[in-house]
């Protein structure tokens, strides 16, 4: 029976099980015994509508525990670390069924999930639990349940003459660029092998021809499958599997890694080893410090190490990473290692990625007896390459550097000292080339903690511990509160400080009676001033800074800005992203109502006690004010961030000119149609032909398109768009500033664009705006005529059109909002009714001084 044909028979199954259950459920009960016993009915009439989910998940349950499928006991106590097995919470049987097959845990040792899935199923989906294909169709046609045990086989030596090698090189870069330090890895590469490079995302084509002298071909192609992604359509689709036949060998390496010293090394020493396939190390999760391994052993013996966790939970079996791994022909021609690399697909969850072909490939090479070797002779303890015995590893000649390493690791102390113990080892690293990839790309916050996690003078390590929520629940509530104290945290997803929230800081950056806190994410933000203090929002110094500041100015509500509960009745919340007010959808959440997460902690007040409007409440639509929490304050200022736009471009802030300096070099004198739909819009029609028409009319008008997405600049790659990433242009005005024409069906874009006078292309829907200031596209046949409307000189009409909907969407506008802010704060703090907090010091603890 296929997986279609299955399908089909099981939700005919389920839709009688459930109309018997209604009324006879002794009836129901002996249907499922019935399928249990002799199997699942064929199903050959018309498909059944498909039942609800908790129907079909109610039938299986019911299934897999008639059967005894599974040893409930056991699976609760091999995972044990999940806190709904632990504590019952969930019945082993229904947490399976419900979560665990999707994870791959094994609902019995003899029956290994993903193998089965890969081997009888099709491992693309994941609408069919395999254990309950096994109990209604796979137990009675004799399907094997796990792989059959194979001792390992002599592995293989490479050719005396040396190995011809393809390498398959995974890259992805967060601003679409091709850093030097892949360039200085490549360059290595390539004098070992012929080196196909796909990058995972879109770059333009300048950043690709860097590769030109280092690799074949290079392509880079937005596919959301990590690493796996790039080999499966490297070997798939793009070079092809005849194409790797021709060589001895088959590579996988990627841009995880900083290259230290030259691979001859490397490949000389593994070219003299007899193995099918090798890795620079190998990891077993089990075998850890914690379960009582202090010390490594050699490899041969640690193949041989077995616990029961990896009958359960293929987390803990033994793998090989995939940053560098060579194939040789064993295994390259092995039809399951084929099929296994055709069938990677976009996962919810990284770790599912790692499961799945990290060390699913891994786990399937080992039991079908091909031999593998390392780099590295032993097994060291957890993955060495993330721990202190990297530094040992690198006095062997081990030749990488794991960027993640250093940048996001606060369990290995003295990090901030990489360098120089990275060069005591090998004094001719180009460790500053690294360095600036870490600073570019590494989440700023997080390498923060990590460079400051140290071994103290009496031996022991301080780890930089945060307050947990409890505790910083209590420090919001027991600290001095100082309303002179303004704090700015970075909003969620804003890779600095932008919008309004940066407009407000400006105004006050030069005033020394304003302690300015600027609390950082994963950006480092530089920020200078009269008493501006910057340090990361998720530290011990950024909690307590915050617990502190008397003004909290944040875009839309505490619960989405902080990972912590912030005590409503220390700080005054203002938020400056509300921005228009607007009628809500049916069914919407009003945007200045309680969250659902406030509701469920049985908060009755809102998340903020001030927003900053457009518009004054008495003059917002009835529609508009009908959800609005009472006791709500209501600053009708205008938006700070228009004066980005309106004021002249020297009285900017340093870092908006030098965006605005970096774009227009970008663009090159050429005129810019800015790309910026709501996210996930997509325009009907919008194919081949109508992007080749779009790419025409940009070479002749001299026009290049800009996007801030990697799924936009996809749509655009034949056109080379222009990557106009937050990372890179942080601040939309700059954009806005410098864009010729603003295609968009968001409305806050659209409100703040018309203050610039440009023209604009509006995509169908446009939030239902009853008028619309510029041409309309609704397919993508009327992308090209809608663009060329819109840059057409405008009739009167059109003017007036244009002033009606900026009116309606903006208002008056000026530069003034930021100050009238200020000012508003200044005379609530004055006014404020409220009695100053009482101040609870604990034991050992001195209040911050203002």
């Amino acid at each position: 029976m296929t997986p279609e044909q299955f399908t089909r028979a099981w939700h005919a199954l389920v839709s009688r099980w459930e109309t018997l259950a209604a009324d006879d459920r002794k009836a129901a009960d002996g249907l499922l015994a019935d399928a249990v016993r002799n199997g699942l009915p064929s199903h050959a009439g018309d498909a059944l509508p498909e039942p609800e989910a908790e129907v079909l998940l109610a039938c299986e349950i019911e299934v897999i525990r008639r059967a005894r499928a599974m040893k409930p006991r056991r699976y609760a106590r091999a995972n044990k670390e999940l806190k709904v097995l632990r504590d019952e919470q969930m019945d082993p049987v229904e947490h399976f069924c419900r979560i665990g097959w999707r994870w791959l845990r094994s609902p019995r040792p003899d029956f290994d999930v993903w193998w089965y899935w890969s081997e009888h199923l099709d491992p693309t989906h994941d609408a069919i639990n395999p254990l309950l294909f096994h109990v209604l169709v796979g137990r009675r046609a004799g399907l094997p349940t796990a792989p059959p045990r194979v001792a390992p086989r002599t592995g293989v030596l490479p050719p005396a003459s040396g190995p011809r090698r393809i390498c398959l090189y995974a890259a992805y870069d967060a601003d679409g660029i091709v850093d030097d330090y892949v360039l200085h890895y490549l360059r290595e590469l390539s004098r070992h092998a012929d080196v196909y490079y796909l990058a995972d995302g879109v770059m333009p084509h300048t950043e690709l021809a860097k590769l030109a002298e280092v690799t074949v071909a290079a392509w880079s192609i937005p596919h959301a499958r990590y690493d796996f992604g790039s080999f499966s359509l490297l070997a798939t689709e793009l070079v092809g599997w005849e194409t790797i036949d021709q060589y001895d060998e088959l590579m996988f390496a990627n841009d995880s890694c900083y290259l230290l010293r030259s691979l001859d090394e490397t490949f000389a020493r593994m070219d003299a080893r007899a193995a099918d396939w090798w890795g620079m190390q190998a990891t077993k999760m089990d075998f850890s410090r914690h379960e009582g391994h202090l010390a490594p052993v050699p490899l041969d013996e640690g193949k041989r190490f077995h616990t029961e966790l990896e009958d359960w939970n293929p987390h803990y079996r033994m793998h090989l990473s995939s940053y560098f791994l060579t194939f040789r022909r064993p295994v390259v021609a092995d039809p399951g290692f084929r099929r296994r690399l055709g069938a990677v697909v976009s996962q919810g969850h990284k770790e599912l990625v790692i499961l799945k072909y990290e060390i699913g490939l891994s786990d399937y090479l080992i039991k079908a007896g091909f031999d593998f070797e390392t780099f590295v002779p032993d097994l060291y303890p957890f993955h060495p390459l993330y721990s202190a015995d990297y530094f040992e590893l690198v006095a062997r000649g081990f030749p990488l550097l794991k960027r993640n390493f250093i940048g996001e690791n606060v369990g290995t102390p003295d990090l901030g000292r990489w360098k120089e113990r990275v060069l005591a080892q090998v004094p001719d690293a180009p460790v500053e080339l690294f360095e600036r990839n870490l600073h570019r790309v590494a989440p700023a916050d997080k390498l923060d903690r990590t460079s400051r996690v140290h071994t103290q003078l009496n031996g022991l390590v301080d780890f930089q511990r945060r307050l947990n929520k409890k505790e910083f629940r209590v420090e919001s509530r027991v600290s001095p509160r100082f309303d002179h104290w303004w704090a700015f945290p970075v909003a969620p997803g804003e890779p600095s400080l932008t919008g309004n929230e940066r407009a407000i800081f400006e105004e006050v950056r030069h005033d020394p009676s304003i302690r300015k806190i600027v609390l950082t994410r994963s950006r480092t933000v530089d920020l200078t001033g009269e008493n501006v203090v910057t340090v990361p929002l998720d530290s011990r110094a950024g909690q307590e800074l915050l617990a502190r500041a008397g003004q909290v100015f944040v875009r839309h509500s505490v619960d989405l800005t902080f990972p912590w509960e912030l005590d409503m009745d220390q700080h005054r919340v203002i938020d400056v992203g509300a921005g228009l007010p607007r009628p809500r959808a049916n069914g919407e959440q009003h945007p200045l109502s309680p969250s659902p997460t406030a509701v469920r902690r049985g908060r009755a007040r809102p998340e903020r006690h001030v927003v900053v409007t457009t518009s004054a409440l008495d003059a917002m639509p009835v529609e508009t004010r009908d959800g609005v929490s009472p006791g709500l304050e209501v600053w009708a200022t205008g938006q700070p961030r228009h004066a980005f736009l309106l004021r002249p471009e020297e009285q900017l802030p340093a870092d908006l000119r030098a965006e605005l300096a970096d774009l227009r070099a970008l663009l090159a004198g050429r005129r810019l149609v800015l790309w910026l739909p709501a996210g996930g819009t997509r325009i009907p029609g919008l194919g081949g032909t109508e992007t080749a028409a779009l790419a025409d009319w940009a070479r002749r008008t001299g026009t290049v398109v800009g996007v801030r997405s990697n799924a936009d600049g996809h749509l655009f790659t034949d056109l080379d768009p222009l990557l106009l990433m937050p990372r890179r242009f942080p601040d939309v005005e700059v954009l806005f500033r410098e864009a010729d024409l603003l295609v968009t069906d968001n409305s806050h874009y659209l409100a703040d664009f018309l203050l610039t006078g440009d023209p604009v292309v509006v995509l169908d829907g446009a939030d239902a705006e009853p008028e619309l200031p510029g041409p309309v596209c609704r397919t993508g046949a009327d992308l090209v005529p809608a663009l060329e409307r819109a840059l057409a000189a405008r009739t009167p009409d059109e003017v007036e059109r244009y002033t009606r909907c900026r009116d309606h969407l903006v208002g008056p506008a000026d530069d003034g909002a930021a100050h009238r802010v200020v000012e508003q704060v200044r005379r609530a703090s004055l006014s404020d009714p409220a009695a100053p907090p009482t101040v609870r010091v604990p034991n050992g603890r001195r209040p911050a001084t203002a």
